[in-house]
């Protein structure tokens, strides 16, 4: 393998280093969460480091945030989006009302994306509330 050449990474050596299963993998290629995955001549899939770093991407997302998988698919297609914005703005054509345009859409799908976490956080912050009370009513029982 040439310096110029990226390292490419078996199913096996994935499901290994993630802990998930080639299904998983297989999964969130079809339900188009992962781009189409390079293939050796012998057909077997071959990921590179910036597939491996998106799978992370979208397992952190899973735990971290607790988002389903149609969840996972809009914040990454947002955060696509917010790079194709990024590239535009900083495009050697862009005029300053297009640059402001693109600040604008950019800030929208910002906003929508914090609005989704402040979602979580106050769901996560209910649940923990009820637990926390259930928690209180024990206690109370048990030094009665």
């Amino acid at each position: 393998m040439s310096s110029s050449e990226s390292r490419k990474y078996t199913m096996e050596e994935v499901t290994l280093r993630l802990g998930i299963t080639a299904r998983t993998l297989h999964y969130y290629e079809e339900i188009g969460l992962l781009p189409a995955v390079t293939r050796s001549e012998g057909r077997h899939r071959l990921f590179d480091e910036a597939m491996l770093q998106r799978i992370e991407h979208i397992l952190r997302l899973k735990q971290v945030l607790g988002a389903s998988l149609v969840e996972i698919r809009e914040i990454m297609q947002a955060e696509e989006e917010l790079d194709r914005i990024r590239a535009s703005y900083y495009g050697d054509e862009t005029s300053e009302d297009e640059k402001d345009r693109l600040l604008d859409e950019a800030a929208l799908r910002l906003q929508g994306i914090i609005s989704h976490i402040d979602e979580k956080l106050e769901n996560l912050q209910t649940l923990k509330q009820g637990f926390s009370n259930r928690l209180e009513r024990a206690n109370r029982l048990k030094h009665r």
